[in-house]
């Protein structure tokens, strides 16, 4: 099977940013035990939350709450990939070859902008490595320009028409999935490998969880439906 093309697009960038000899190790950035702790949490947290979701009958909790939980928590686990990419990358660029720098405080809109116009990348390319690292939700979690609905959808932006957008939640498995993807690009790429053969990163748990929340989704809207006729 080819490379998956989030996995691909990492190696690319990565590759380009070496080519122009913006690669530099910045020790300060680094704390191996926090990369360390956060590959052990994506490992169990991936394991265990379609578990989790089997065993809901047991759990004193209705399914709205349910579907707002499993929100809440792909959003926490995209985010944090988000988070841990973000401090990989300070850690391997040469940040006084880049307009602006990188600092603590520096977001990840910037840093990704600073490099893409180090880079003299064209718009449309920008664009998408924007994308790509999903900037535009990185931004809204971190303002708290967000709401979470229990029919299983997530909103960026509410009051923004013109950044408004809305997430179900095969939107947000797919997300979790392309970030996990990416952050594993960015450790191969620093350990000096490329897997040829790599799947895509929707596996059988994966698809497992998409469809037991679908399930609760479309077992709340059947609820609402009943409740609206009773009214």
């Amino acid at each position: 099977m080819s490379l998956d093309p989030n996995y691909k697009a990492i190696f690319v960038i990565l590759n380009d940013i070496e080519s122009h000899e913006l690669i530099q190790f910045n020790k300060e950035y680094l704390d191996e035990e926090y990369f360390e702790n956060f590959i052990e949490f994506e490992n169990a947290f991936s394991h265990s939350i379609v578990e989790v979701f089997r065993k809901l009958d047991t759990f004193q909790t209705n399914h709205e709450e349910i579907v707002i939980f499993a929100v809440y928590s792909e959003l926490s686990f995209i985010n944090l990939h988000l988070e841990v990419m973000k401090k990989f990358l300070k850690i391997i660029i040469n940040t006084s070859k880049i307009k602006g720098g990188f600092d603590n405080n520096t977001t990840l809109e910037q840093m990704i902008k600073r490099i893409c116009n180090k880079m003299q990348y064209p718009e449309k390319l920008k664009k998408s490595i924007k994308g790509l690292f999903l900037v535009d939700f990185a931004e809204a979690v971190s303002h708290q320009e967000y709401r979470i609905y229990k029919n299983g959808s997530l909103v960026i932006y509410p009051n923004d028409e013109k950044m408004k957008k809305i997430l179900t939640i095969d939107d947000l498995i797919n997300n979790a999935s392309q970030v996990t993807t990416m952050f594993d690009a960015m450790l191969d790429w620093s350990d000096g490998k490329q897997k040829t053969d790599r799947k895509v990163k929707v596996d059988g748990k994966t698809k497992g969880l998409l469809k037991i929340v679908k399930d609760l989704i479309e077992q709340i809207e059947s609820l609402d439906k009943k409740l609206d006729g009773l009214s």
